[in-house]
């Protein structure tokens, strides 16, 4: 029963984990202000229309600070 117990924990850790929210960063190469977006180059690919929050006023040349869960993507903030 202890193992039983034990592989549920373990799995249910494991999956947790795998569902966490992750940062990166990106370099920003574009800004839309009218939609609210980012262009930021990240792993060397160019990835578009990136939501950024309102406290954020990003600028092109920026290191921001990229919030990632799953398939979406929100910049948070920059490194000064």
């Amino acid at each position: 029963m202890k193992q039983t117990v034990d592989a549920l924990i373990e799995r249910s850790v494991t999956k947790a984990i795998e569902g966490s929210a992750s940062m990166r960063f990106g370099e920003v190469t574009a800004v839309d202000t009218t939609a609210k977006t980012l262009t930021v180059t990240l792993g060397g690919e160019s990835l578009s229309s990136i939501p950024y929050m309102k406290q954020y006023a990003p600028t092109v040349g920026d290191q921001a600070w990229l919030l990632y869960q799953g398939s979406i993507l929100v910049a948070i903030g920059c490194s000064a």
